[in-house]
């Protein structure tokens, strides 16, 4: 049995603890500060995705509602400007105007002349005794069908941008008349009727004749 020298046995005696002291995990108690901290750090990260979720939902809310009024203002001015054309709807007459100057009557005030655009004659439907025969032509050339009857404009609308639909076949949204409903209405020329009804018959639809 080997004797160590004193030196030696100095060396390892410092080395035992040094040895024990690293293999041992260094343990340390987290501050209350520190863990309130980090509950405020996550409560702010998880209100900025929600206000980010909120935020996405309103802007995709109001771009639709936008969305639909240009649509509805759009499809108004095509039904107008096709009624007109057709001769069954006589336009608005609209004159320019001049107006004099004007000094009022106690002379404190005056008036410079001016321009102004009047409507002097309303638009208005003309009979067929009259010119027009264009709701004749209309309902000899083409067909009218209920697509689908939806409780909410918002439904009606998303029907019309998301659903298939022949080339031929034009859709329209109206209210439906009774309780608030919106109506999807189809056109079609008379001979290809058949064919537009059947396509959504296949999707699921049932569709009604309109006469």
């Amino acid at each position: 049995m080997k004797i160590l020298s004193p030196c030696c046995s100095v060396i390892v005696a410092m080395l035992i603890p040094i040895l024990i002291v690293g293999c041992s995990p260094a343990i340390r108690q987290i501050s209350d500060d520190a863990i309130e901290k980090e509950a405020v750090l996550i409560a702010r990260d998880e209100g900025r995705q929600e206000g980010r979720r909120e935020g996405v939902n309103l802007c995709r809310l109001e771009m639709d509602e936008q969305l639909r009024d240009f649509v509805r203002k759009y499809r108004d001015q095509l039904l107008y400007l096709e009624l007109v054309k057709g001769g069954a709807i006589l336009p608005a007459e609209v004159r320019l105007i001049y107006n004099q100057a004007k000094i009022s009557r106690d002379g404190s005030s005056y008036s410079a002349p001016n321009l102004t655009w009047r409507i002097v004659s309303p638009p208005q439907f003309i009979s067929d005794d009259s010119q027009g025969d264009w709701l004749k032509k209309d309902r000899a050339n083409f067909c009218y069908f209920l697509v689908e009857s939806f409780a909410t404009e918002a439904e009606a609308f998303l029907f019309l941008g998301n659903t298939k639909k022949p080339d031929d076949v034009f859709l329209t949204t109206a209210p439906h008349g009774d309780g608030g409903r919106w109506a999807v209405l189809a056109k079609a020329f008379k001979p290809n009727c058949d064919a537009a009804m059947s396509f959504y018959n296949k999707l699921g639809r049932q569709p009604i004749r309109i006469d």
